[in-house]
């Protein structure tokens, strides 16, 4: 067998190595940004629609165990003030008495007024808390109220999912809760058997069937994290200066609102101010200019 002996050109080549010029991958990293370009917003925005859906679900079981309740109280709604109502002793009068079974109690600013001590009916002394309860990251304020019983002990729904605020240090009251995950986001419309706070002559309903129209009153919706308290949103019916609590806007410049009828639905912010207010200084309604996000909760809290 006749052999031939590799070249000086053929042994030369073989010893090649392959590689990407700088062009080439130049090209390569600016196609793969621009890859990440179009897809980072698709998932950013796949992330926030999970998260609107997961809060819809969260207001949707609540407003299944509201109705629940409603079918075993003899049609009267769940109480969501922090007192007994109606109350003869006038609006935050000496006639006040703390109820242990609004929908939830405490308060996430661990605020200790909202505490079930002292002023409590004899008939609720078993339920007295004994000590600073810490209700801001207490479960105990969600799992103890008859309403709970409903939601089958489930605390999670409470909270929105796109609620990452923690008490901090401009919340004055907040104690042992200070750098803490807050456990609640929604709160209830005061006008759903709570009081007329500022006292404007608007409609409390008692009663599903006192509720004029069902699909348009809310009963839950979330609420702006730098205005989260006790459970209860007061809407003040005919002065917006006035107006202190702010639904939240963290669904993409929208928050959910569920409606007495069942249905829950996304809804738009429409003031700048309502969007964008973290907190500092004056609340959003608080400044001249008509806020149309004032208007549309009076439309759908109740009616004078």
């Amino acid at each position: 067998m006749r052999h031939t002996k590799p070249t000086h050109r053929t042994a030369r080549r073989s010893d090649t190595v392959l590689a990407f010029t700088l062009i080439e991958l130049l090209v390569v990293i600016a196609i793969i940004a621009i890859l990440a370009g179009m897809l980072l917003p698709a998932l950013s925005k796949a992330k926030m629609k999970a998260t609107a859906t997961l809060t819809l679900n969260n207001l949707k079981q609540l407003a299944t165990a509201w109705h629940l309740y409603l079918s075993e109280s003899d049609d009267r709604l769940v109480q969501v003030h922090l007192y007994y109502n109606p109350s003869g002793g006038g609006n935050w009068g000496p006639g006040n008495v703390k109820n242990p079974e609004a929908w939830v109690i405490g308060d996430m600013r661990n605020d200790p007024f909202y505490e079930m001590r002292p002023t409590l009916h004899a008939n609720d002394a078993p339920k007295l808390d004994p000590a600073v309860m810490n209700y801001t990251t207490n479960t105990y304020g969600i799992t103890r109220p008859l309403f709970n019983r409903y939601m089958a002990g489930n605390f999670k729904a409470y909270k929105c999912p796109a609620d990452k605020f923690k008490n901090d240090s401009t919340v004055a009251t907040a104690g042992a809760s200070l750098g803490q995950d807050r456990l609640r986001s929604y709160s209830a419309n005061n006008f759903m058997a709570g009081r007329d706070n500022f006292t404007t002559g608007a409609k409390v309903f008692y009663r599903l069937a006192e509720i004029d129209q069902p699909a348009n009153r809310y009963v839950f919706l979330d609420e702006n994290e730098r205005s989260m308290n006790d459970g209860f949103f007061l809407t003040h019916m005919t002065t917006q200066t006035s107006q202190n609590d702010v639904p939240a806007s963290h669904h993409d410049g929208s928050y959910p609102l569920n409606f007495s009828d069942g249905h829950t639905e996304m809804v738009k912010v429409q003031d700048g101010r309502t969007r964008t207010w973290n907190g500092i200084g004056t609340g959003p309604f608080a400044s001249a200019g008509l806020n149309l996000d004032w208007v549309y909760l009076t439309n759908k809290a109740s009616f004078r």
